[in-house]
């Protein structure tokens, strides 16, 4: 099992910079940077952690094909590879249906915009040109994995036909081994092998030792999440209606102090792994045994994420020994 981070790029450059210098220090594999438009810039973000880690990769994403041409994202990998040689990698999903329609931007055919997007970042990455039209004039420095950020089945399917990994999103937490099945199953009708494909799962994280604190600073994006879910996962869950419009009403509005009021313990149970250190570490443990090949630990970290990085560099660690 390996295991990576996210860093969301919601505080200043400089304390991103912190955050990197840190990280390299520690045993993760990846520190990957989450995409909002409301935060600061993937682009620069990563820049600037690039210039203070030698050792750890990072990851740009997720990024969307809505927002994000692909011949940009293939610019962006290429161009941070010259700072990181073989230590970039790339995720590419569909992006926050309600984000983009705040943007005025319809997700259209979210599963072939993606496929095509891959697609077309694979061509630039490898060659610097892409059929029919000019790309890119120079070429990455060392190999950029494209892993596809998935949640329903028809993504999960795509991610194993044409990516190198797919990250799958944190709401499937309550049940792991319904996604990592559907992806089995569609990489054996395609020919590939496990061996050749990463399989992991991004899971939203929150330690402090005081678990009250931790449970209420991954609230907000709990949120996020909750109002992204399908309308049958959440009737599977038994989400009420009423509690997604309301959660949902103040995601829109970014109320992100007051959206602890409604967003219940129990909905961070479903969809995060928040509390002591000795809560977080036996919720990771049980979470190993479904069979994916890595978990990426994501979200706020923690009330103080600089302290909560160093808390579960030791939790991944104890696990992994």
């Amino acid at each position: 099992m390996k295991y990576s981070l996210e860093v969301p790029p919601k505080d200043p450059v400089w304390r991103l910079q912190i955050y990197a210098n840190l990280a390299d220090s520690l045993s993760f594999e990846t520190v990957w940077l989450s995409d909002h438009y409301y935060n600061r810039s993937i682009a620069v973000a990563a820049t600037a952690m690039a210039t203070v880690m030698k050792r750890r990769r990072i990851g740009l994403g997720i990024m969307n094909p809505y927002l994000h041409h692909p011949v940009l994202m293939a610019q962006m990998a290429a161009s941070l590879s010259e700072l990181a040689p073989d230590r970039v990698s790339i995720g590419i999903g569909a992006g926050d249906k309600n984000a983009l329609e705040s943007l005025g931007i319809v997700q259209e055919s979210p599963v072939e915009r993606v496929r095509w997007a891959v697609k077309t970042v694979r061509e630039l990455l490898i060659s610097g040109r892409r059929e029919g039209a000019l790309g890119l004039d120079f070429g990455a420095w060392g190999r950029i994995p494209i892993y596809v950020a998935a949640q329903g089945p028809r993504m999960l399917r795509l991610a194993a036909e044409v990516g190198d990994g797919v990250l799958i999103n944190t709401s499937w937490l309550p049940s792991p081994s319904k996604p990592i099945g559907v992806v089995k199953e569609a990489l054996e009708s395609a020919g590939r092998s496990r061996e050749e494909f990463s399989v992991e799962m991004e899971v939203l994280v929150s330690v402090h030792e005081e678990a009250e604190k931790a449970r209420k600073t991954v609230k907000p994006y709990v949120g996020v999440v909750v109002q992204g879910l399908s309308p049958e996962m959440a009737a599977e869950l038994g989400i009420r209606e009423e509690m997604l419009r309301q959660i949902g009403s103040m995601v829109k509005a970014r109320m992100w102090l007051e959206i602890h009021k409604v967003v219940p313990d129990s909905l961070v149970e479903l969809f995060s792994i928040a509390g002591s250190p000795r809560d977080v570490s036996a919720r990771l443990e049980d979470v190993s045994r479904a069979g994916l090949g890595g978990l990426v630990l994501g979200g706020p970290l923690g009330p103080t994420p600089r302290r909560a990085m160093i808390m579960l560099d030791g939790i991944v660690k104890g696990l992994s020994e």
